[in-house]
């Protein structure tokens, strides 16, 4: 009886709650454009076919901060097994092994910014401006 109970409670704020939040009518990225809308819902906005060199650069742009967070979380994770290891030398070990990793994760990290950033540069393109060249038919 309470899951028959549930069902109908679901139905009937499905039906009849949510109909007049859409029958308002309002674009989230009409309002984006008129700049209303910011942060994300901006940037969402932005998605689409027109801009996709761009969507690409801001997808490499956000792996990258999140392996950098990654690596630095790891490397604390390291340290915090380092200091509650107690002398002993396998825990140590298998401390600095962390340690060590995250120091190695780090580096390649920042080579491959710095190598797609100089491989960008050879042909004036930046990251952060990437655009795919359109073919137009003639």
């Amino acid at each position: 009886m309470k899951k028959l109970s549930f069902a109908i409670q679901g139905l009937f704020a499905y039906f009849f709650l949510a109909f007049p939040a859409f029958a308002q009518g309002i674009d989230p990225c009409i309002e984006a454009v008129k700049g209303n809308v910011t942060g994300i819902g901006r940037a969402l906005c932005n998605l689409g076919g027109d801009n996709v060199g761009r969507t690409i650069g801001n997808i490499a742009i956000a792996v990258t901060v999140l392996a950098i967070i990654i690596a630095l979380l790891y490397l604390l994770y390291g340290g915090i097994k380092w200091i509650t290891s107690r002398g002993e030398k396998d825990q140590v070990e298998a401390a600095r092994n962390h340690i060590i990793a995250a120091i190695v994760g780090l580096i390649v990290v920042f080579l491959a910014i710095f190598i797609i950033t100089i491989i960008l540069g050879l042909f004036g393109i930046q990251l952060t401006k990437l655009e795919i060249p359109k073919i137009v038919p003639e």
